[in-house]
């Protein structure tokens, strides 16, 4: 053996079985706890998924076409039921029927749930827009945004980016004074715009309100006597709607001079030509000194909607269901006349313009009118009309379709549609009808 002072040997590096163990590490977890460690995994965190929206169009017309199919299928069941020798198959098609018609009810709130947006969106690039122009302009912008979390049609957010971004710029410049003018006004020398949006029923309702110099309706006035669109004499007749109306005239502007911003005249017409596109309608209110207010209504969706099926100098109409309020029975003798224009009284006496759907289209009629009307009330904002039809089909699903650049842009026609039967109808503009109505301007399709 070595003598005791002799150390023996460190082992060869070249040699695996002789290297030296490896320290421990502090961080090591204790042998109890392996069998706690989660395993990896290579699931996706993230609980979302990114859709085309032209798949999303493919889906809707598929349901559309399983409303067709359902409303054929319920065609069958009505004649089967008028067999009485079969009245146990009938009663069984009936219950799978309904059992389709739900199931198909929830598959079309799916699709529609998946393709609504927050407004959130269109409101960030707002903000952006406001600090910018809010800088070209010298003017302290202070910006408030409510109802953000308000949800549309992902189709209806995207056109709504330009007309708002129009209204807002011309808060800025129009609206809002200098610091100068609003000291002197005893206003902080920091304009407001506070943009809020709400959901009301089926639609939903987008306000932009600034706390400048109001609208100056004079020089609407006189621009638009300048640019021929009215007289003297029908100036001095207008309502305070139609002056405010003036300002979506294209053309007429309140800004003597033209800059950078605005004043050109353009804006405020593409603006209710966008929002009009997009089934809505725009309202205006003023007060000098202290403000003006802006508030669009639109439609929370335009593909899939429930639609009132009615028919008028034989011809048949779809109306959405979202804009109807109620319908009524009354007889000739029951409609009135103020200022030449059709109107009748509700129980409340409020007084609703009438228009009779084939005078809006210049139908022709086949013999005499029916002793018995039928009013269909829609509205849409604060706006009530009555429709004059001949009768109340039903209500149906329906998928509303594109007319194609041809027809496209017809006054009171948002689309066409396929009901049951096979039979293809034209969808009423709900909102273009009450502006027409109320501008008692009605023009043919």
């Amino acid at each position: 053996p070595p003598p005791p002072s002799v150390a023996p040997p460190p082992p060869l590096p070249s040699s695996p079985s002789s290297r030296a163990p490896a320290p421990e590490l502090d961080f090591a977890p204790p042998a109890d706890d392996l069998d706690e460690r989660p395993m990896p995994t290579l699931r996706s965190a993230s609980q979302t998924v990114r859709v085309d929206i032209r798949k999303l169009d493919y889906l809707l017309n598929v349901v559309g076409e399983l409303a067709l199919v359902r409303a054929g299928v319920q065609a069958v069941l009505d004649e089967l039921k008028s067999d009485h020798t079969r009245t146990d198959l009938a009663r069984s098609l009936h219950r799978e029927v309904r059992n389709l018609g739900r199931k198909l009810d929830e598959l079309q709130s799916g699709i529609l749930e998946v393709r609504m947006v927050p407004l959130g969106q269109v409101f960030e690039k707002l903000s952006r827009v406001v600090r910018k122009i809010s800088r070209d302009a010298a003017k302290e912008i202070r910006f408030v945004i409510s109802g953000a979390e308000t949800e549309l049609d992902k189709l209806i957010v995207e056109e709504l980016s330009d007309p708002l971004m129009h209204v807002i710029r011309n808060c800025v410049d129009h609206g809002i004074e200098s610091a100068a003018m609003r000291a002197a006004a005893g206003k902080p020398e920091a304009g407001t715009i506070a943009v809020a949006a709400s959901q009301r029923g089926n639609h939903v309702v987008i306000s932009i309100e600034d706390d400048g110099g109001g609208i100056d309706t004079t020089k609407l006035v006189r621009k638009a006597i300048e640019r021929g669109y009215i007289d003297e004499a029908q100036a001095r007749e207008l309502g305070r709607r139609e002056l405010y109306n003036l300002m979506f005239l294209a053309g007429v502007s309140t800004k003597d001079v033209a800059d950078e911003i605005s004043g050109r005249g353009v804006g405020m017409d593409v603006v209710k030509t966008n929002i009009a596109r997009l089934s809505g309608i725009i309202d205006v209110e003023s007060d000098p000194g202290h403000g003006t207010q802006i508030m669009i209504t639109l439609p929370i969706t335009l593909a899939i909607i429930q639609a009132l099926v009615i028919r008028a100098a034989g011809r048949t109409y779809a109306v959405p269901l979202n804009a109807v309020l109620e319908s009524l029975l009354i007889t000739p003798d029951d409609v009135g006349t103020v200022e030449r224009r059709e109107v009748y009284s509700l129980r409340d006496k409020t007084t609703l313009p009438l228009l009779r759907i084939e005078d809006a289209f210049r139908l022709t009629r086949e013999g005499p009118r029916p002793r018995k009307l039928y009013v269909v009330v829609v509205g849409m904002a604060q706006h009530r009309i009555g429709l004059v039809v001949d009768e109340l089909v039903g209500q149906q699903d329906i998928v509303i379709k594109s007319l194609g650049k041809a027809l496209d842009g017809v006054p009171g026609v948002a689309g066409a549609t396929e009901l049951g039967n096979q039979q293809t109808v034209l969808v009423l503009d709900v909102a273009a009808l009450v502006e027409e109505t109320l501008q008692g301007s009605m023009e043919a399709a």
